[in-house]
Protein backbone atom coordinates (compact mmCIF):
# COMPACT_ATOMS: atom_id res chain seq x y z
CA UNK A 1 0.00 0.00 0.00
CA UNK A 2 2.76 2.82 0.92
CA UNK A 3 4.50 1.63 -2.48
CA UNK A 4 0.99 3.12 -4.34
CA UNK A 5 1.27 5.66 -2.60
CA UNK A 6 4.75 6.81 -2.72
CA UNK A 7 4.28 6.23 -6.37
CA UNK A 8 0.92 7.98 -7.12
CA UNK A 9 3.04 11.06 -4.93
CA UNK A 10 6.11 10.57 -7.50
CA UNK A 11 3.78 10.61 -10.49
CA UNK A 12 1.54 13.13 -9.31
CA UNK A 13 4.69 15.50 -7.86
CA UNK A 14 6.26 15.31 -11.73
CA UNK A 15 3.49 15.46 -13.61
CA UNK A 16 2.71 19.28 -12.10
CA UNK A 17 6.42 20.07 -12.35
CA UNK A 18 6.31 22.78 -15.85
CA UNK A 19 8.68 21.09 -18.66
CA UNK A 20 12.31 22.20 -18.76
CA UNK A 21 12.30 25.40 -21.62
CA UNK A 22 15.00 24.65 -23.96
CA UNK A 23 16.82 28.08 -25.33
CA UNK A 24 16.34 29.23 -29.00
CA UNK A 25 19.17 31.57 -30.10
CA UNK A 26 18.28 32.89 -33.24
CA UNK A 27 21.19 34.94 -35.30
CA UNK A 28 20.52 38.48 -36.28
CA UNK A 29 18.87 39.64 -39.64
CA UNK A 30 21.42 40.44 -41.99
CA UNK A 31 22.08 44.08 -42.35
CA UNK A 32 23.38 45.57 -45.79
CA UNK A 33 26.65 47.50 -45.66
CA UNK A 34 26.99 51.22 -44.82
CA UNK A 35 29.21 53.51 -47.07
CA UNK A 36 31.85 54.77 -45.19
CA UNK A 37 34.42 56.49 -47.75
CA UNK A 38 33.28 60.07 -47.96
CA UNK A 39 34.44 63.05 -50.16
CA UNK A 40 34.17 66.38 -48.15
CA UNK A 41 34.34 69.53 -50.10
CA UNK A 42 37.11 71.17 -48.03
CA UNK A 43 40.37 71.97 -47.59
CA UNK A 44 42.19 69.16 -45.74
CA UNK A 45 43.26 71.77 -42.89
CA UNK A 46 40.38 72.84 -42.31
CA UNK A 47 38.51 69.60 -42.47
CA UNK A 48 40.79 68.39 -39.73
CA UNK A 49 40.40 71.42 -37.68
CA UNK A 50 36.81 71.48 -37.45
CA UNK A 51 36.76 67.46 -37.26
CA UNK A 52 38.55 67.52 -34.12
CA UNK A 53 36.36 70.82 -32.85
CA UNK A 54 33.18 68.81 -33.15
CA UNK A 55 34.03 65.37 -32.18
CA UNK A 56 36.19 65.83 -29.07
CA UNK A 57 32.86 67.08 -27.56
CA UNK A 58 31.39 63.99 -27.82
CA UNK A 59 34.10 61.24 -28.13
CA UNK A 60 37.35 60.77 -26.26
CA UNK A 61 40.51 61.43 -28.68
CA UNK A 62 42.68 58.09 -28.19
CA UNK A 63 45.35 59.55 -30.70
CA UNK A 64 45.35 62.07 -33.66
CA UNK A 65 48.27 62.18 -36.51
CA UNK A 66 47.53 65.02 -38.68
CA UNK A 67 50.74 64.09 -41.10
CA UNK A 68 49.48 60.65 -41.49
CA UNK A 69 45.65 62.16 -41.68
CA UNK A 70 44.63 59.54 -38.42
CA UNK A 71 42.40 60.24 -35.94
CA UNK A 72 41.02 57.77 -33.56
CA UNK A 73 38.61 58.12 -31.11
CA UNK A 74 37.13 56.27 -28.12
CA UNK A 75 33.52 55.44 -27.19
CA UNK A 76 31.66 53.83 -24.18
CA UNK A 77 27.81 53.32 -24.38
CA UNK A 78 25.21 51.64 -21.90
CA UNK A 79 22.81 51.19 -24.72
CA UNK A 80 24.43 48.26 -26.31
CA UNK A 81 21.16 47.12 -28.67
CA UNK A 82 21.16 50.52 -29.92
CA UNK A 83 24.23 49.77 -31.79
CA UNK A 84 25.05 46.41 -32.41
CA UNK A 85 22.89 43.13 -33.17
CA UNK A 86 23.77 39.82 -31.95
CA UNK A 87 20.79 38.25 -32.40
CA UNK A 88 17.65 36.59 -29.93
CA UNK A 89 17.39 34.26 -26.87
CA UNK A 90 14.29 33.55 -26.77
CA UNK A 91 12.88 36.13 -28.27
CA UNK A 92 14.78 38.61 -25.78
CA UNK A 93 17.49 40.31 -27.82
CA UNK A 94 20.70 38.57 -26.88
CA UNK A 95 22.66 41.39 -25.73
CA UNK A 96 20.17 42.69 -23.75
CA UNK A 97 20.18 38.91 -22.44
CA UNK A 98 23.48 38.76 -21.93
CA UNK A 99 23.58 42.29 -19.92
CA UNK A 100 20.56 40.74 -17.15
CA UNK A 101 22.24 37.57 -17.11
CA UNK A 102 26.12 38.41 -16.38
CA UNK A 103 26.20 42.09 -16.73
CA UNK A 104 27.90 43.33 -20.12
CA UNK A 105 29.77 46.60 -21.84
CA UNK A 106 30.19 47.84 -25.14
CA UNK A 107 33.09 50.24 -26.22
CA UNK A 108 35.57 50.85 -29.39
CA UNK A 109 37.43 52.91 -31.36
CA UNK A 110 36.48 55.26 -34.35
CA UNK A 111 39.27 55.35 -36.82
CA UNK A 112 39.05 58.12 -39.45
CA UNK A 113 41.37 59.08 -41.95
CA UNK A 114 41.33 61.64 -44.00
CA UNK A 115 43.28 62.26 -47.34
CA UNK A 116 43.69 65.67 -49.59
CA UNK A 117 42.36 65.11 -52.46
CA UNK A 118 43.11 68.35 -54.14
CA UNK A 119 43.08 71.68 -52.70
CA UNK A 120 39.16 72.26 -51.71
CA UNK A 121 38.47 68.16 -51.35
CA UNK A 122 39.30 65.49 -48.86
CA UNK A 123 38.70 62.18 -48.51
CA UNK A 124 37.61 60.73 -45.62
CA UNK A 125 37.08 56.94 -44.27
CA UNK A 126 35.40 55.44 -41.28
CA UNK A 127 35.74 52.30 -39.03
CA UNK A 128 33.92 51.91 -36.19
CA UNK A 129 35.81 48.69 -34.29
CA UNK A 130 33.13 47.39 -31.42
CA UNK A 131 33.92 45.54 -28.57
CA UNK A 132 30.67 43.97 -26.52
CA UNK A 133 32.00 41.89 -23.14
CA UNK A 134 29.89 39.65 -20.65
CA UNK A 135 31.37 40.92 -17.53
CA UNK A 136 30.73 37.58 -15.65
CA UNK A 137 31.83 35.38 -18.48
CA UNK A 138 34.52 37.66 -19.98
CA UNK A 139 33.08 36.33 -23.18
CA UNK A 140 34.35 39.39 -26.03
CA UNK A 141 32.82 39.86 -29.12
CA UNK A 142 34.90 42.50 -31.46
CA UNK A 143 34.56 43.26 -34.86
CA UNK A 144 33.96 46.14 -37.03
CA UNK A 145 31.90 48.22 -39.36
CA UNK A 146 30.37 45.96 -42.54
CA UNK A 147 32.23 42.78 -40.68
CA UNK A 148 30.00 40.98 -38.64
CA UNK A 149 32.01 38.18 -36.64
CA UNK A 150 30.69 34.70 -35.14
CA UNK A 151 32.42 34.35 -32.30
CA UNK A 152 32.36 31.05 -29.50
CA UNK A 153 29.94 32.13 -26.43
CA UNK A 154 32.28 31.57 -23.13
CA UNK A 155 29.16 30.22 -21.99
CA UNK A 156 26.98 28.78 -24.53
CA UNK A 157 22.96 26.81 -23.38
CA UNK A 158 22.99 23.55 -22.98
CA UNK A 159 22.45 21.99 -26.72
CA UNK A 160 22.69 25.12 -28.44
CA UNK A 161 25.17 25.95 -31.36
CA UNK A 162 28.33 27.15 -29.69
CA UNK A 163 28.66 30.66 -32.05
CA UNK A 164 26.75 33.69 -31.51
CA UNK A 165 27.06 36.18 -34.42
CA UNK A 166 27.35 40.14 -33.94
CA UNK A 167 27.24 43.31 -36.43
CA UNK A 168 26.91 46.82 -36.25
CA UNK A 169 23.63 48.11 -36.60
CA UNK A 170 25.35 51.00 -38.34
CA UNK A 171 24.15 53.71 -35.59
CA UNK A 172 27.13 55.26 -34.52
CA UNK A 173 28.51 55.07 -38.08
CA UNK A 174 25.08 57.39 -39.56
CA UNK A 175 25.01 59.42 -36.69
CA UNK A 176 29.44 60.16 -37.75
CA UNK A 177 28.20 60.68 -41.30
CA UNK A 178 25.29 63.17 -40.63
CA UNK A 179 27.91 65.00 -37.83
CA UNK A 180 30.73 65.13 -40.74
CA UNK A 181 28.85 66.03 -43.72
CA UNK A 182 27.52 69.29 -41.67
CA UNK A 183 30.77 70.34 -40.80
CA UNK A 184 31.57 73.97 -42.03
Amino acid sequence: MFKRYFFLFIFILFSCQEPVTKNIYIPPEKIENIETHLIVYQNFDDIWRVLLLELENDYKIKSRDVDAGELILFFNTNEVSKYIDCGKMNEEIYVDYIDRIFGSSLNGQIRINLNSIEKNSTSLDLIVMYRFTSKETGSRWSFETNKPKSILAGNPSYGLDSYRECTSKHFLEEVLIKQIAILK
